[in-house]
């Protein structure tokens, strides 16, 4: 009479859910057992604390978890005690999830000179780490993203095997032995000797921009304190008005420079880690937002970051040190020539980053695709959605068809509507130069893939001439299904209604600059001089 099966649908893979599940169950003496399949998480539970666990389940989540909706119905279990069992495949409704920020256990890790994970750069759990910028497709299992090349050690396979461990089927977990490894070199390409880490350390306090290679690409890095390197990164990246945005070891490292409120520190301090804007404090960084109220702030989101704040700290054992201000800021701005996008390959960075950086702190994991640090000011209100945020989708009212939208020419950014989702890709940018157009071209690829859809239809903007809208006819020809033309100011509406639920009738207003309009003239005013 107590036996219930229970479906969980929401971004319940590759989250440490399994383990949680079947720690909470054998707590509670629950038999039965638990399993991934196309639609998410199905438990199959018998005892007499069901209806304990079904209280719990929603309640005690990890970390990066998110349940959409939870059904439950009578079912009979046989056996006794209760297990992980093998996924089952199916249509796949449920998603790869974000990038995120290393979690208290990891840092612990880390800092701990008897953990064989000791100051390892690419340190991660089931509770942190990167995902969308590894994974090429799914399902999300180590094959399948950046991970594949580097087979497990037996210390690390066995963490992989045990239920009752946090980097059960982490599929992006390693260690020094088995895992990917630092190297730094200079301008011309050449390795410098000694510890990576150490030597960047001392590069940046010497003056010298270093390009730094993260989750989603690469970071542009120099001593925000030094007026004459923020200056010259200035310079050599032709940015003579935009901010930079600083990170920090922490917020009260900050507490000088900007007035942080509760919000702000806990978006700081998230799992998304974005850059938040905030307002400026007393104290003056020369350079970095100038003109400005506000200034962007940044906590470590990685090992490697948070490691060079280690080093600076002289390698302290424990993680006390994480709490008092310090003072090490660091320009943490992207990596890419004036108007491009983000650079994410060795190479690559070697030849569009020549002229700019004085050094490269590289590694030998791929980033799949590229995807810029997140922008938000607390409410929260998102400037940019990209790390941390994509591709977590927005609800939707109703269920529709499969579309793929692929946006105007300025800060284009990629939809794809699934059921009643809608997924968006991160931000792309303008759309002013071949590189752009192939970074478009790219994050169609990888979220159609990831999120393993074929649409029914493709959405465009209106104007003819906008590559977005070259790539969309050339598509739908391609898969031979409509190409729809969506006016620029209607589209505008028209999201605002979907992410609200907003069905009936209204009359909307967006003032944005020009675009073209429905009788296929320019709506809008633009200034001129």
């Amino acid at each position: 009479m107590t036996a219930r099966q229970i479906r969980v649908r929401g971004l319940v893979q590759g989250v440490g859910f399994r383990p949680y599940v079947w720690r909470l169950a054998n707590e509670l003496g629950l038999n039965g057992w638990v399993r991934n399949d196309g639609a998410g998480v199905t438990v199959a539970v018998d005892g007499d604390k069901v209806p304990e666990f079904l209280a719990r389940l929603p309640q005690e989540i990890p970390r990066l978890a998110r349940i959409d909706a939870i059904e439950h119905e009578a079912f009979a279990v046989d056996g006794a005690g209760f297990s992980i069992i093998d996924s089952v495949a199916g249509a796949v409704a449920t998603s790869i999830g974000p990038d995120a920020a290393l979690c208290p256990d990891c840092i612990a890790d880390i800092c701990d000179p008897s953990n064989r994970r000791w100051r390892y750069p690419f340190t991660t759990c089931t509770h942190c780490g990167p995902r969308y910028t590894v994974s090429r497709r799914i399902p999300y299992d180590r094959a399948q993203t950046s991970l594949a090349p580097f087979a497990l050690c037996a210390p690390c396979a066995t963490e992989y095997t045990v239920p009752s461990d946090r980097r059960f089927h982490a599929e992006t977990t390693c260690c020094p032995d088995c895992g990917p490894q630092l190297s730094l070199h200079d301008a011309a390409g050449q390795v410098i000797g000694g510890d990576p880490l150490a030597e960047t350390l001392r590069l940046l306090r010497a003056g010298k921009i270093v390009a730094l290679k993260g989750l989603g690409g690469f970071h542009l890095a120099c001593d925000a304190r030094n007026a004459q390197a923020v200056g010259e990164l200035r310079q050599r990246k032709l940015r003579e008005e935009k901010p930079f945005a600083v990170m920090a070891l922490n917020p009260a490292s900050l507490a000088a420079y900007a007035t942080l409120s509760p919000a702000d520190v806990e978006l700081l301090s998230s799992a998304a880690a974005p850059i938040v804007l905030c307002a400026k404090g007393v104290g003056e960084l020369p350079g970095i937002a100038p003109g400005l109220a506000e200034i962007g702030l940044m906590l470590p989101a990685t090992p490697l970051h948070l490691l060079l704040w280690h080093e600076a700290a002289g390698r302290p054992a424990g993680t006390d040190w994480l709490q008092p201000a310090d003072e090490l800021l660091l320009v943490m701005t992207s990596a890419n020539p004036h108007g491009e996008p983000l650079v994410i390959g060795n190479d690559e960075a070697l030849v569009r980053l020549s002229g700019i950086a004085d050094a490269y702190l590289l590694h030998d994991r791929a980033i799949v695709v590229r995807c810029d640090d997140s922008v938000l000011r607390s409410g929260p209100s998102l400037i940019r959605r990209a790390r941390g945020y994509v591709p977590v989708p927005v609800a939707l009212k109703q269920n529709g068809p499969t579309v793929l939208a692929l946006g105007g020419y300025l800060k284009n950014t990629v939809c794809v509507m699934k059921g009643k989702e809608a997924f968006l890709s991160q931000h792309i940018g303008g759309l002013e130069n071949a590189a752009a157009i192939a970074f478009l071209e790219e994050s169609v690829a990888h979220l159609l893939a990831i999120l393993d859809v074929k649409p029914d239809l493709i959405a465009h903007d209106l104007h003819p001439d906008f590559p977005s809208t070259h790539q969309a006819l050339r598509v739908a020809g391609e898969l031979g299904i409509p190409a729809l033309a969506v006016g620029h100011h209607h589209a505008h509406i028209a999201a605002i209604c979907a992410e609200h639920g907003v069905k009936e009738p209204i009359i909307g207003l967006a003032i944005d600059g020009v675009g073209l309009g429905a009788d296929g003239g320019a709506w809008g005013r633009t200034a001129t001089c």
